[in-house]
C-alpha cells in the first residue's frame, strides 16, 4: 500500500476515525509500504501491513463459502487471470467479450478520470483497479483494491508493479469497508457480488461509503433463461455461488439505496451503473 491511501482509510470498527501508520514502517523507494502497521486513535487497534497489503482482518477473516475457500488457495490465485478470467465473459455470453471490450465499459461508466478514492471492492487479482488507474490520468486521488482473499492480494499488487502502477491493497471485506461515508467517487465490482456471501450487506456499505455525486459500476451474473443453463447455475449454488434473477438484483439495488441509471445485458453477463439515491 501507499501513503496516499491514509488520506480515506478508517477503522473497520470505527468509520468515523482515520488509521495512522505506526513507525518503523518499511517503505521502498517507490514509496510503497512493504510492512508495518497501522493504528486506530479511537479503538487503539492495530493492524499489520503484510508483503504491501494491509491486512484489516488477521487470522479471523475465514472464507464463507467453498467459492470463497477456492480464492485462498495460493494457485488458484496464480491461475486466475493466465487461464480462466480473459475467457470468463466470451465463455458465459456466447459472444467475443474479452478485455477490449470488457475494460473500457468499466471505465468509461466509472468516470476515474475525476479524480478522488476509486475503488475495486472484492478485486481478486485486481483486474479493473488496474484499468480504473491507467484511466484516472494523473487525477488527483487514489485507487484502493479490497479483497477477503490474502493470495488474490499478493497476485493482484505483482501485476500492478509489473505495470509500475500506484494502487494500494487492503485486505478486508465487502460488507464491512474501511472508508467513510460518503468518500468513493467510484466503486467497481467485478462478478464477485455473486459469491461474497452477504450480498444486500456489501451493497449497502456500497451506498453507505459512496460520495453523493458518485457512481457504482458493477458485473454481475443472473439466472439463465435456458434449462440446461439453469441446471448448470444449481450446480454451482452448492458451492455458494448465488445466482438470482434481474429483477432480483435490480430490488436488492434499490433496497440498499442505490439508483439503477442504465443496465446492459449479455445472455447471463450484466453490467449496471448505480448512483446514489436522494
Amino acid at each position: 500500500m501507499y501513503r496516499e491511501a491514509l488520506d480515506w482509510l478508517t477503522c473497520p470498527h470505527d468509520p468515523a476515525t482515520s488509521l495512522v501508520l505506526e513507525p518503523g514502517a518499511q517503505e521502498q523507494l517507490d514509496g510503497a509500504l512493504v510492512a508495518g502497521q497501522v493504528r486506530c486513535p479511537a479503538c487503539s487497534a492495530r493492524y499489520p501491513i503484510v508483503d504491501g497489503v494491509l491486512d484489516l482482518l488477521g487470522p479471523l477473516g475465514l472464507p464463507t463459502s467453498l467459492a470463497q475457500a477456492v480464492n485462498v488457495f495460493p494457485p488458484a490465485a496464480w491461475a486466475y487471470e493466465r487461464t480462466w478470467r480473459p475467457r470468463a465473459l466470451s465463455t458465459l455470453t456466447g459472444e467475443p467479450f474479452g478485455y477490449e471490450r470488457e475494460l473500457p465499459l468499466i471505465t468509461g461508466l466509472a468516470a476515474p478520470e475525476r479524480g478522488g478514492l476509486i475503488v475495486d471492492v472484492a478485486c481478486s487479482n485486481g483486474l479493473y483497479a488496474r484499468a480504473l488507474e491507467r484511466a484516472r490520468h494523473n487525477a488527483p486521488g487514489h485507487v484502493i483494491a479490497v479483497d477477503l482473499a490474502m493470495p488474490m492480494l499478493r497476485q493482484a499488487r505483482s501485476y500492478a508493479r509489473a505495470e509500475q502502477l500506484r494502487i494500494s491493497f487492503v485486505r478486508a471485506r465487502a460488507q464491512a469497508l474501511p472508508f467513510a461515508p460518503g468518500a468513493a467517487t467510484a466503486l467497481a465490482m467485478g462478478g464477485s457480488l455473486n459469491e461474497i456471501g452477504d450480498s444486500a450487506g456489501a451493497l449497502r456499505e456500497l451506498r453507505r461509503v459512496l460520495a453523493p455525486s458518485g457512481r457504482v459500476v458493477m458485473m454481475h451474473l443472473v439466472r439463465d433463461e435456458s434449462a440446461s443453463g439453469r441446471a448448470l447455475q444449481s450446480f454451482l449454488s452448492l458451492g455458494g455461488v448465488a445466482l438470482p434473477a434481474l429483477a432480483q438484483v435490480n430490488h436488492a439495488f434499490a433496497s440498499a439505496g442505490l439508483r439503477l441509471r442504465a443496465q446492459w445485458r449479455y445472455r447471463v453477463v450484466v453490467f449496471s451503473l448505480l448512483t446514489a439515491r436522494g
